[in-house]
């Protein structure tokens, strides 16, 4: 009975808590900011300049210390000029953080990568003052020190800690960190699903793609699929451009539309999405929403295969065995054959029995 009691109060009080989040999301929304890959090569010499003002600063702290006779509101006028640079550092870093968490959601992980190494170098003293805002309620101080804990970027990576900063920062409507906390504990909850929701409604990208399967898994609605993956593939979402043009190309769902399907696919194959080049180098070579070209299916076959993508391999390998594209060569065939074979795909071990039978 005890155990019981003590789980009603749990659900009454997590329900409680959702509800506060539920309603501060509603009135005080923070989206996602949208990538910028200029952002680290337009904010360096504004980092620089800072480090050397709080650098000149703390010299001319340490002087007013070491004299005679002390200034105190000289003493102090720098102390202060020293906070202010040290905040705008930190604010700063939560731009960042920021734009490494719209990195990772758009899979722009090079560059991703680029601003965490960045990040570790020029805001490695950050730690503190963001706790300290995080403390006073600031979400995006919250959110940032969650991705930080979350990615291991200047603190010891703890999933623990990275969920308590986001569920305190998806308190305040924090879109980012909405997604993150309806991925702490059971992520197929109820809680947890609508915290996915609310953060699709934020604007976050992932969370918008999400809904959109989830319409097409659950429902098989197409103006709900449409409309979250839409709203995903607007902000650059690659694996909701190419779903999109899977849609559009099959016509279970939606009138079949092969050039809109073609435009989705081609907008997700140019942002690395191995799926949708893999798609792409299919309407190429049956000249479905394109004119028919065998090079241009061989090229995109060949980019989708070397990601990986077991079924591009075996098209990579029939072009070679065909000559679509390029010149026949049995020998790549077979290498493309024996990856994809690996990956379990039954037509690769068909098409290398068939070649070492002919």
């Amino acid at each position: 009975m005890e155990n019981k009691l003590r789980l009603v109060r749990y659900f009454l009080a997590a329900l409680l808590l959702f509800c506060s989040v539920v309603a501060l999301a509603q009135t005080g929304i923070d989206p996602m900011v949208a990538l910028d890959l200029q952002f680290d090569h337009k904010h360096a010499p504004e980092i620089a300049r800072l480090r050397k003002e709080i650098a000149s600063l703390h010299r001319s702290e340490a002087a007013q210390i070491k004299a005679k006779r002390r200034n105190k509101a000289a003493l102090a006028q720098v102390r202060e000029k020293i906070e202010a640079a040290r905040s705008a550092i930190a604010d700063l870093a939560v731009d960042y953080v920021a734009q490494i968490e719209t990195a990772e959601a758009l899979v722009r992980l090079d560059y991703g990568q680029t601003l965490a190494e960045h990040y570790s170098k020029d805001f490695s003293d950050t730690l503190w003052r963001l706790g300290q805002r995080a403390k006073a309620g600031d979400g995006r101080a919250s959110a940032t020190l969650g991705t930080l804990y979350r990615l291991g970027i200047v603190a010891e990576a703890g999933a623990d800690k990275a969920c308590e900063y986001y569920a305190a920062a998806a308190k305040t409507g924090h879109a980012a960190a909405m997604f993150h906390a309806s991925e702490c504990g059971d992520s197929k909850s109820a809680a947890a699903k609508q915290m996915l929701a609310l953060a699709a409604n934020a604007g976050h990208p992932v969370a918008q793609e999400m809904k959109g399967r989830e319409c097409l898994r659950e429902k098989k609605n197409a103006d709900c699929a449409l409309a979250w993956l839409g709203r995903a593939a607007a902000q650059g979402r690659a694996g909701a451009m190419s779903l999109l043009g899977w849609i559009y190309s099959t016509g279970d769902l939606v009138p079949r539309d092969d050039a809109r399907a073609f435009g989705y696919l081609m907008d997700a194959a140019k942002l690395g999405d191995a799926a949708a080049q893999n798609n792409v180098g299919q309407m190429y070579e049956t000249g479905h929403g394109v004119a028919a070209k065998a090079d241009a299916a061989f090229a995109w076959y060949k980019r989708a295969a070397e990601a990986g993508l077991a079924s591009a391999q075996v098209n990579l390998a029939r072009a070679y065995i065909e000559g679509r594209g390029t010149a026949p060569d049995r020998a790549a065939a077979t290498f493309w054959l024996k990856r994809a074979q690996k990956q379990n795909v039954a037509e690769a071990g068909k098409l290398l029995e068939w070649m070492a039978a002919n």
